[in-house]
């Protein structure tokens, strides 16, 4: 593109040393003719400068140009091979499939843009070469073509402005386009790290380090792979308990009375069947379901009366009674 111009370029610059040679073969001609001299040169002037104007803006445009080009490249070759090995692990759900297939048309939707882009710097190039032609003809034309010239040059230099700022806008995208596919190989890292633990035939050491997590107060960490262990169908007691046991830890009491009573389903003989109970009365307190909580005190003072979950409950029996009679 810059080849096309100094194809211009010259021309102009021996026009301009033309008009600023000898004045002798000029003196013989009229006053109106040596205005006219005057105001070619001042054209010429002008002209040197708009061009090399355009011409340094239609380079920064073709280099911005490139560098988005690779831009876009890139972020679809990252797009495509993230879809493709979304077709062998299924890590994602399909929403994240979906968006994905959003931003590679995104990018796509850029790339044609940009085409266009393309061509219309393309078309100012001729528009520029057009003006060169005008340029060397200007010894025969009137000064108005001063005015004419200058016209073209203000609508190509605005054109390129405003290519300028959509180019600008495009760079804004892709960079949002970018942030966004690099938090999906984030998220999708993160997920393939939680689920590198899935081993069958390494569940006691699952289970293992799930309770080592849960006691480090690691709940999210430790319930994911309590809820694989459940799922395999492995210590379903123990699991369940600790499921409850996480539950119990955020709150979560309807959730975590469930968990409680399918361990105590599976085991009701097991070493922690105090705690379970104790901490199914406070989960019944809390939902506000005393008379639960009052019934499960019952079992737990008949079934280990000399626990210290016992002498808990006793304290709690004691409040929710201190409760009704004050009522009453």
């Amino acid at each position: 593109m810059s080849l096309k111009i100094n194809n211009f370029l010259f021309p102009l610059l021996l026009l301009t040393s033309l008009l600023y040679a000898e004045p002798s073969a000029f003196e013989t001609q009229s006053g109106a003719t040596k205005k006219d001299i005057k105001n070619l040169k001042d054209t010429s002037l002008n002209l040197s400068s708009l061009l090399l104007d355009v011409q340094s803006r239609l380079e920064s445009l073709e280099q911005v140009q490139y560098g988005l080009q690779s831009l876009y490249d890139a972020q679809n070759q990252k797009m495509q091979k993230f879809l493709s090995d979304l077709e062998s692990q299924n890590l994602f759900a399909q929403e994240t499939r979906s968006r994905l297939e959003v931003l590679s048309e995104q990018v796509e939707q850029m790339k044609s843009t940009q085409k266009r882009y393309g061509e219309n710097l393309q078309g100012f190039v001729k528009i520029l070469d057009g003006l060169g032609e005008k340029i060397k003809e200007l010894s025969g034309v009137s000064s108005n073509l001063n005015d004419l010239i200058l016209k073209e040059f203000a609508s190509v230099r605005a054109e390129l402005q405003k290519q300028a700022e959509v180019i600008l806008k495009d760079q804004e995208n892709i960079q949002k386009l970018s942030l966004e596919i690099e938090k999906l190989y984030e998220d999708r890292k993160k997920i393939q790290e939680r689920n590198a633990f899935k081993d069958p035939n390494k569940k006691a050491e699952v289970l293992k380090e799930a309770k080592k997590m849960y006691a480090d107060k690691q709940f999210e960490d430790s319930r994911v792979r309590f809820v694989w262990l459940l799922e395999q169908g492995y210590k379903k007691a123990e699991v369940n308990y600790f499921l409850g046991q996480i539950a119990f830890n955020q709150k979560q009491y309807q959730e975590a009375i469930y968990y409680y009573k399918e361990s105590a389903v599976a085991n009701d003989k097991a070493s922690y069947m105090p705690t379970l109970m104790l901490h199914t009365i406070k989960s019944f307190q809390a939902l506000k379901d005393e008379e639960s909580a009052m019934k499960f005190i019952e079992s737990l003072l008949a079934l280990y009366p000399n626990s210290k979950e016992a002498k808990e409950a006793k304290t709690i029996q004691s409040k929710i009674k201190g409760v009704k009679n004050a009522k009453n």
